[in-house]
């Protein structure tokens, strides 16, 4: 399958373009650290008729600017319009692609779930959250701090990964644990309320704990939020989530 490669204003995609599209356009949000391309998410859900894009935030990879958190959920609103425009062109040979745009799935896991939850677009989209950080407090309690200072989760993204996430800050980072930037799932419940959420949770997974996902969906099922969880037996976090649950949210999506 050809995986074009698309550019907003800021942000770069990969393209899964189906040979005959249902109407139904994914876009993939990254996880934190994130590793392009997502060659068996995207490959299959385009044999079963979705368009799928793979975004990189800004300030990432590819894509313009420079990484802050604030950016991640402001991202969205740039690729939503990129998405609904129906059409763009590709960047290696400056070919017009077209695709039919009845339905916007965000789907992301952990990280990217997290930007998901908390985007300010109101209109109604259906959500696939795999694994995603629900509580911010959980995730600060979760890392272990080192002599430098810093925790191991912000010492790998600014060390291990310098020229992925330009312009990421200890300031910023402590700003998002302490639930001071625009990430923040727990204070955007009334904005879920007309989207459709499909929750997935591997049974193996140790980096988000499973009690984490099902306390967030009873508070969105109190809030009357509509919602689905899925438990993916023998599956882990990540991409060995996403691999073992494709063919669960394709059976999902079709509906």
């Amino acid at each position: 399958m050809i995986v074009y490669r698309l550019k907003s204003k800021n942000i770069v995609y990969d393209l899964y373009l189906p040979e005959q599209g249902n109407g139904k356009v994914v876009l993939y949000v990254p996880g934190l650290p994130g590793h392009p391309r997502k060659n068996n998410l995207g490959g299959t859900f385009a044999v079963n008729g979705f368009t799928f894009f793979e975004m990189r935030f800004p300030g990432t990879w590819e894509s313009d600017g420079k990484f802050s958190m604030n950016a991640c959920v402001q991202s969205l609103e740039e690729a939503y319009a990129f998405i609904r425009n129906g059409s763009a062109v590709e960047l290696r040979r400056e070919v017009e692609k077209k695709w039919n745009c009845d339905e916007v799935i965000f789907m992301g896991s952990s990280f990217g779930g997290s930007v998901i939850l908390s985007s300010k677009i109101k209109d109604h989209l259906t959500l696939v959250l795999m694994a995603p950080v629900t509580s911010l407090g959980t995730l600060k309690n979760s890392l272990v701090p080192l002599s430098s200072g810093e925790d191991d989760l912000f010492h790998l993204l600014k060390e291990g990964y310098t020229n992925v996430y330009r312009g990421l800050t200890k300031k910023d980072w402590q700003s998002f644990l302490y639930g001071k930037t625009l990430i923040n799932p727990e204070a955007n419940l009334a904005n879920l309320k007309n989207k459709k959420l499909i929750f997935l949770h591997g049974s193996n997974d140790t980096v988000i704990k499973s009690d984490d996902t099902n306390e967030f969906v009873k508070k969105l099922e109190v809030a009357g939020i509509r919602v689905k969880l899925f438990t993916v037996p023998g599956a882990g976090h990540g991409g060995d989530l996403e691999d073992k649950s494709v063919n669960i949210l394709i059976s999902a999506l079709k509906i």
